[in-house]
């Protein structure tokens, strides 16, 4: 297969990095500034650049505490700042526990930065290169990385309340020590570089010389080959955003739909409806999702716990619930509403909402039978006629007929009037609207 030709390389320079950003009038750019290498080399470009475009420019250290020299690291970068004229700010996070402390510390850096970029005209910008592109590539093989994982690190994507940019990505490290050297740039080293104990650390000193070694333009087809992917997922996620329009519904996803496609694309949209919650599922966790959530047989409610989540099936329905959602009141309320007063709310327990009391009717208002009673959750074995029934049956009968999921049937307020059942709050009353000596309408608690 031919290869694609190759474009103009791309230059070092201020003009260059102002091309690359393309920077309307009124952004304005914060800089994750390490105080290392990659991003003096970035903060001496941007400031360079501000030559010849003007634009808002302000730093930020992030000081994780994971190295004793992290304070010193803080002061030199507020130097450099200072006698370059740019704004600079200092964040100190801090990290718990020992395990995982490159994730930990990543995490932590990009909170920290998030509440700088506080409009969609703030820029943030990091200064990872080429060889970045390589150690990802090899981290996301070692775990099992899909195409997202193996397209590396985005050029560009949104972040916070703006835009996350990192105008480095064409260079190596080598043309950015080059160009230090050149403009007499100085930087700090950190110690940490050097403890392979650190996975990128590892790649960094001990793969990545090897394989350049043996093929001298391995980086750059590597970053060839992670644009192609990137563009198949930038596909995937166009036609699987489509997919996931249709499948979702008001309460969850709608399984029925779901069928439709074919199985390697339902596993893009159940992704993808989940990272809406900020979950990300190992493919293990997925499967046991499909054989033994969907494909449970009809008459079950089988579920399934993913991080603080739990995922219901209901009449074909797929539901994400987050703890709230699954309470059990365990407490009954008394209400009593004044005659001289309009209106009379009640506040529930486990976040299951509000009634509205009111002498007068209002849409989806439910009639009542008297201004004192009772407030119950949970006993589905009392009896309950709706005005215009012909019978009467256990609560429970009612509620599959309304086709409620059997989590919710436990958190809707049940009205007792003298120890009888007159109202189901959100569905039906045992009273005409010409019987009613009182109004009652629901607001239930609107999950986030």
């Amino acid at each position: 297969m031919t290869e694609p030709l190759a474009g103009p390389a791309p230059e070092l320079s201020a003009a260059g990095l102002i091309n690359t950003l393309a920077l309307a009038d009124d952004n304005q750019l914060v800089l994750a500034l390490s105080g290392g290498l990659d991003s003096m080399v970035l903060l001496h470009l941007l400031v360079q650049a501000q030559k010849q475009q003007a634009f808002a420019l302000s730093a930020v250290y992030v000081n994780h505490g994971i190295s004793q020299h992290a304070g010193h690291w803080g002061q030199f970068c507020a130097a450099q700042c200072q006698a370059l004229g740019v704004s600079f700010y200092q964040q100190q996070v801090k990290l718990s526990g020992t395990d995982n402390l490159e994730h930990k510390a990543r995490q932590a850096r990009y909170q920290a930065l998030a509440q700088y970029v506080c409009t969609g005209k703030h820029l943030l910008l990091t200064a990872h290169h080429g060889d970045d592109q390589l150690e990802t590539l090899l981290l996301a093989l070692k775990r099992g990385a899909g195409p997202a994982g193996l397209a590396g690190i985005a050029a560009r994507r949104p972040f916070a309340k703006g835009t996350l940019l990192r105008p480095l990505l064409a260079f190596s490290r080598q043309q950015l020590e080059q160009y230090a050297q050149a403009h007499q740039l100085s930087w700090v080293e950190d110690d940490s570089n050097s403890d392979t104990r650190f996975e990128r650390n590892f790649i960094r000193q001990q793969i990545a010389p090897l394989l350049q070694k043996r093929w001298p333009h391995f980086n750059q087809t590597v970053q060839r080959s992670m644009q192609h992917i990137a563009q198949q997922q930038a596909l995937l996620d166009h036609y699987t955003a489509q997919a996931l329009s249709v499948c979702v519904n008001a309460q969850g996803l709608d399984l029925t739909q779901l069928a439709a496609y074919l199985p390697a694309q339902q596993d893009l949209v159940i992704r993808q409806w989940l990272a809406g919650a900020g979950l990300n599922p190992e493919t293990q966790w997925l499967v046991t999702l499909k054989q033994q959530v969907i494909a449970a047989r009809q008459d079950a409610t089988p579920q399934l716990v993913l991080g603080h989540y739990t995922l219901c099936r209901y009449a074909n329905t797929l539901y994400l619930l987050a703890p709230t959602e699954l309470q059990v009141p365990g407490a009954s309320l008394s209400f009593a509403v004044n005659t001289n007063t309009a209106q009379f709310a009640l506040n529930l327990p486990a976040g299951c909402g509000v009634l509205q009391f009111s002498h007068s009717a209002a849409d989806k208002a439910l009639p009542l039978p008297s201004a004192a009673g009772e407030v119950v959750f949970g006993r589905l074995s009392l009896r309950f006629k709706p005005a215009g029934a012909s019978v009467s049956k256990p609560l429970k009968q009612w509620f599959k007929l309304w086709q409620v999921p059997p989590w919710q049937r436990q958190r809707v307020p049940l009205l007792l009037v003298d120890g009888n059942l007159v109202a189901v709050a959100g569905f039906a009353s045992s009273l005409t609207p010409a019987e009613a000596k009182l109004w009652l309408l629901w607001q239930p608690e609107v999950s986030a």
